[in-house]
């Protein structure tokens, strides 16, 4: 039974997301259905520190991946957890390269749950973070038959 995190401890069965079948296909659809995919698997690294998931179907080489990917760890190491923090993405404003290939990028909304750090011995870690609600470019390519996210960030301003 999932069991998210708390003060009392690490979250528990947290499901795996799983690729829907439309992700797979090269086309406008099935970039808007990869990229829900994509946020869920940040959104649970975020929530079990396990990034395996989201490193299979992005360039962790660009500094904002490397960035993710070093905060997942810093907060999952020595004992440590998070609680909260999870992604949604209502809007996902695909803008679809016609010729099928080379890269194609969207608008994403994505609003994120407040986050609570937490040390091995349950006592509070590092300031909590606020929940937010921001915009990302997201830009993608197709190759191999799959997609990949080869860079994002927020949008300011």
């Amino acid at each position: 039974m999932y069991k998210p995190a708390d003060a009392k401890g690490k979250a528990e069965n947290v499901p795996v997301p799983v690729m829907p079948e439309l992700a797979k296909e090269n086309s406008k659809a099935g970039l808007e259905a990869f990229i829900g995919y994509w946020y869920a698997t940040y959104s649970y690294a975020i929530e079990t520190g396990d990034l395996a998931a989201w490193k299979k179907v992005t360039d962790t080489t660009i500094p904002v991946a490397v960035a993710h990917e070093e905060s997942v760890y810093l907060n999952y190491t020595d004992g440590r957890w998070m609680a909260g923090g999870t992604l949604e993405t209502p809007v996902i404003d695909v803008v679809w390269n016609e010729s099928g290939s080379g890269v194609s990028s969207a608008k994403v909304q994505v609003i994120q749950e407040a986050i609570q750090y937490f040390d091995a011995d349950g006592t509070k870690g590092q300031s909590d973070s606020v929940g937010t609600n921001t915009a990302d470019a997201l830009f993608t390519t197709y190759m191999s038959g799959a997609w990949k996210v080869t860079n994002y960030g927020t949008i300011v301003g």
